[in-house]
């Protein structure tokens, strides 16, 4: 649709925004909360429908592509988008369960009630000609709604043309408590002598004559059934429509007494006992006693819950045999389908979960053989720093390991700095670091232990640690990182090798709990050993001087940290000014937004109602001032918008649909679909991202499916994890890139170019920002694990460290304003703020490096835009858990607009030869910046897994050889020791004396520099 005129001179219907709220949520708070056109007109158009969105997308009983329409309080209907037909038509509701209705990870919207009639699923489309039926391909195209009705649109394809089909269904009263159901198709572009058929089944018919049509209506199949005490009819036959005209079909339906509830709506155990129950696996098992077969628990205590025995269970169930449970041969089931084989397989196997569970907690935390004694010990007793050795006691030859325990006040999220001012609340020795959730004694929650000595090595080996923890920890040797185990988790572990020579190795272990369970063990595997155990006793000494004074006070978690120097910034950039762009009444959870070429704003939100509105604040003096307008309604989660010469296209989370104003008063009739030719499933984590247009393309990216927890879905369909490229002329399209995970962001970038932004998880060790490039692969292997075992990864541009840098980012965008030019920035949902990204070509392919730019924003960023202005629109998202900036609002619409004040900060960071460039906004102050102690240079790398993130590899220093200044003293050239490709270099600068010739102190202290490639002659 083209959008061309104002607000003003609109008639608006003022509808109940609390009814709205309160069933399916709403962003806009106001009395012209929804804007709908009335039903004036006689006839069907009088009908008052249950709720006002009541035309919606979604998945649906898990189904996905489904269309639910709410025609009256006693008919709902579902079509699906797939076959183009009737799914099915109850009497009820739906109930709306998901992340984006309740919040809630995992489930989808399912259909509550009484079912009239359901349809197959399957194309039920024929085209008859020349004596021969054919099933011809099938394409939705798209629904409208307008005067109060919904008309569906399909195409059919019949010898390279297109026949059109269009479907227009309403409830009308049919007396006797029936609800009846008024079908009216319209056939248009079908040849001569092609008859068009359509496969239906008809059921809670009363009577032979509870239906008619106008077309021809021949009968295949025709039944009785009983519901109740009440006998129905039951009718399957094929309507044949009439050719290049309307056909009506009429239906009475009759509610049937209320049954048990649908199996969508049963518990596991209740949709497995139907299962069984269908099957004749209870005539040979028990789920407690072992029958003529064992019992079902007793199958879970042999087989470990795992894909192997998963796989091999389903075969033996399906294909039958004997041997493991003595001589009684089992049943063969050739008729069970295998999905439904897996389903009673995956029940049985985890009747022992709590068991397992617990086993897999006792291989984590393997018993040692003698006892873990924690002793306390006043430092008086022990030899202080100053003390000398003796023969009778020599230094750093107390056996055991020191340990200092530090209770805070407050709650803590990774393990905190301590120093000589502050007390441990214990502080002792330990014979070695093994301590389960019972043996922390009164420590409950929010405490770190720092555990230190030496681990004494008899002779060169090479050596696996591990480090179990519960919250987080990491362990030091030589002063190398070798396990970093994360934050905020519940009992994993983490493993890290080193080669440690003869002698004493000093050693520390920093661990911190913040709440709920807890857990700390340092384990390890010594060259030609198989298993993990504790680390024994005999290896530990420790030097008296680590047992310090201890007081009973919690220590306070000091707020000294200065913004941007390692830590988050809180203001908003210096070089912007921040405006709201909403009223008080407007909250929405952004999930896209554009520009009309007039200056008004066009935003989606991701919320139940899946709308679109108009935002007009061309006129504004206070936010308030600002005018909302909902245009549209009923998408599934479109996360991602696009204008187009004045027309608004949505990627909503199973197609790329343009929005239609057929009859120009700016509320949108038809909402047609372009593209929807990938594969999805009912997976709740398969969104589609979006949207950048380019040279007469669409760019979305495609989420992979994901269990509840962040671990991936097996199996993935097959298209996931992809960039799709959809032609705006006919919407054909293509699969450009793939192996990404949860794609939350993709814009328009340095030099133009596409960028993309990936979200941490198996496979993906870290967050990144991506260039797009045609067949690149860029690392996730959970959809194609074989597929891609050879292939070479691109590199991304940037990593994001998890946590220091990013957490969740989300879309790019252009930066071109005062000195930061061709440059980037892009959003984060839970670490918040905008972060900058200077990139540069090294061997041909995009590298740089990332800063932080801006925090100080109402909500988690999520959708970024420039408007016509040149401000900066800023919208902002969030739900529960990680999906959100803790402490922020859960939506927001902001503006930044650039004011010519200049931030003293990193401008840009290039790759040497023999080490790095920093560049400056303004020139260093003279004598700043001159000495090597003013740089702290760090690499590291990452290694993609199957585990969810991970830790930074192979941690060191680099020294700083040189510092060169230019002249103008914008630029310091750092020749760096032992600089690696594919490693980060992290960059820190001290903000103390690093300081412009203005005066001014550094805005952020940190860059974080991707050196896939080390140039050869810079």
């Amino acid at each position: 649709m083209k959008f061309n005129k104002p607000f003003a001179g609109l008639s608006l219907t003022v509808l109940s925004a609390a009814i709205i709220v309160a069933v399916l949520g709403s962003a806009y708070r106001g009395p012209e909360s929804f804007n709908s056109k009335p039903a004036t007109h006689a006839g069907f158009s009088d009908v008052k429908r249950p709720r006002e969105a009541w035309v919606l997308r979604s998945v649906l009983d898990s189904r996905p592509r489904i269309l639910s329409i709410a025609l009256h309080d006693n008919l709902w209907l579902a079509y699906n988008t797939k076959t183009a037909a009737l799914y099915k038509a109850w009497n009820g509701r739906i109930d709306f369960s998901g992340p984006v209705y309740t919040s809630s990870h995992g489930p989808q919207p399912v259909s509550i009630g009484t079912t009239y009639m359901e349809e197959p699923d399957e194309n039920p489309w024929r085209i008859t000609a020349d004596g021969k039926e054919i099933t011809p391909e099938i394409s939705y195209k798209g629904h409208t709604v307008l005067e109060n009705q919904v008309t569906l649109k399909y195409d059919l394809d019949y010898q390279g043309k297109k026949i059109s089909v269009e479907e227009r269904p309403e409830f009308f009263d049919a007396g006797n408590g029936k609800a009846g159901f008024e079908r009216v198709f319209t056939v248009a572009n079908a040849p001569a002598g092609a008859q068009v058929t359509l496969n239906l089944h008809l059921n809670s018919l009363t009577a032979a004559t509870d239906y008619k049509t106008d077309g021809k209506f021949s009968v295949t199949n025709e039944r009785d059934e009983t519901a109740g005490n009440k006998a129905f009819k039951a009718v399957d036959g094929k309507l044949v429509l009439n050719n290049n005209g309307k056909t009506t079909l009429s239906v009475n339906l009759t509610e049937k007494p209320a049954q048990p509830q649908s199996a969508q709506q049963e518990s596991k155990a209740d949709m497995v006992a139907g299962l069984f129950a269908k099957s004749d696996c209870n005539t040979c098992h028990n789920q407690e006693v072992k029958t003529v077969g064992p019992a079902y628990k007793a199958i879970a205590e042999r087989y470990d819950n795992n894909d192997k025995n998963k796989n091999a269970l389903v075969t033996k169930v399906i294909k039958g045999g004997a041997g493991n449970w003595g001589q009684i041969a089992m049943s063969p089931h050739p008729d069970l389908k295998k999905e439904d084989a897996e389903t009673m397989v995956s029940y049985i196997l985890e009747l022992d979960a709590d068991k397992e569970r617990a086993q897999a907690a006792n291989k984590l935390m393997p018993k040692p053989a003698y006892p873990i004694v924690l002793k306390s010990i006043a430092p008086a007793t022990v030899a202080s720093a100053n003390e000398k050795p003796s023969a009778a006691r020599p230094a750093e030859a107390r056996p055991g390991i020191a340990v200092n325990i530090y209770q805070f006040a407050s709650g803590i999220g990774s393990v905190p700095e301590v120093n000589d001012e502050m007390l441990p609340v214990k502080s002792g020795s330990i014979n070695a670091l093994h301590l389960d959730d019972k043996d922390f004694g009164d420590l409950k929650d929010n405490f770190a232990i720092y555990a230190s000595g030496f681990i004494n090595i008899k002779k060169t080996t090479n050596i696996v640690f591990r480090l179990v923890c519960d919250d987080g920890g990491k362990l030091f040797i030589d002063n190398q990182m070798v396990i970093d185990n994360g934050v905020n988790h519940g009992l994993q572990p983490t493993d890290g090798e080193i080669i440690l020579k003869p002698g004493k190795h000093p050693f520390r272990v920093e661990y911190y709990q913040g709440a709920f369970g807890k857990g700390l063990s340092l384990q390890w595997r010594p060259y030609g050993s198989k298993e993990f155990v504790v680390v024994p006793p005999s290896v530990f000494t420790y030097k008296g001087a680590d047992i310090k004074k201890t007081g009973e006070t919690p220590v306070d978690v000091k707020k000294e940290d200065v913004p941007g120097d390692k830590s988050p910034l809180v203001a908003v950039h210096p070089s912007f000014t921040l405006a709201q762009a909403r009223p008080d009444n407007f909250q929405p959870r952004v999930g896209g937004m554009d520009f009309l070429t007039d200056g008004r704003m066009v935003v989606s939100t991701w919320d139940s109602l899946g709308s679109v509105y108009i935002v007009d604040g061309r006129k504004a003096t206070t936010p308030n001032d600002i005018k909302v307008k909902r245009i549209a309604y009923g998408l599934a989660e479109p996360l991602g918008l696009k204008v187009v010469d004045d027309e608004i296209y949505i990627m909503q989370k199973q197609e790329l649909t343009k929005l239609v104003d057929l009859n120009k008063d700016e509320l949108i009739d038809e909402y047609q679909t372009i593209c929807n030719g990938w594969k999805v499933s009912a997976n709740f984590h398969e969104f589609a991202f979006g949207l950048v247009y380019k040279d007469g393309y669409f760019y979305g990216t495609l989420a992979t499916a994901i269990n509840p927890g962040g671990a991936s879905t097996k199996p993935q369909i097959p298209d996931r994890g992809k960039v799709v490229k959809i032609s705006k002329k006919d919407g054909s399209f293509t699969f450009v890139a793939s192996g990404l995970r949860t794609p939350n962001g993709i814009g328009l970038g340095v030099d133009d170019e596409i960028f993309i932004a990936d979200n941490q998880g198996d496979w993906l060790p870290a967050n990144k920002i991506i260039h797009l490039q045609e067949g690149a692969w860029y690392g996730s292997r959970s959809v194609d694990f074989e597929g891609t075992a050879n292939r070479k990864e691109t590199p991304p541009v940037v990593w994001l460290t998890q946590d220091e840098i990013g957490n969740s980012p989300s879309q790019p965008a252009k930066l071109n304003v005062g000195p930061y030019q061709n440059q980037m920035i892009h959003g984060d949902v839970t670490h918040g703020g905008i972060k900058r990204v200077f990139a540069e070509k090294v061997n041909g392919a995009y590298q740089g490096a990332v800063f932080r730019f801006t925090q100080g924003l109402e909500a988690g960023v999520n959708r970024l835009v420039w408007s016509p202005d040149g401000s900066l629109y800023i919208g902002g998202v969030g739900s529960t858990g990680n999906w959100g900036h803790t402490g922020k609002l859960g939506y927001g619409l902001q503006k930044l607009t650039f004011n010519n004040k200049v931030a003293f900060e990193m401008l840009a960071v290039r790759a040497k030869s023999d080490g790095v460039e920093i560049e400056f906004t303004e020139p260093l102050k003279e004598g700043a910046g001159e000495a090597a102690s003013d740089y702290e240079i760090r690499q590291w790398w990452f290694k993609p897994t199957a585990d969810y993130g991970g830790p930074k590899l192979d941690e060191e220093n680099l020294a700083v050889k040189s510092v060169q200044v230019s002249a103008d003293r914008k630029k310091v050239t750092l020749q760096l020791a032992g600089m690696k490709s594919k490693h980060i270099v992290y960059i820190h600068l001290n903000g103390k004396t690093v300081t412009s010739r203005n005066g001014n102190k550094l805005w952020s202290t940190e860059a974080w520099y991707n050196m896939n490639e080390i140039p050869k002659s810079l």
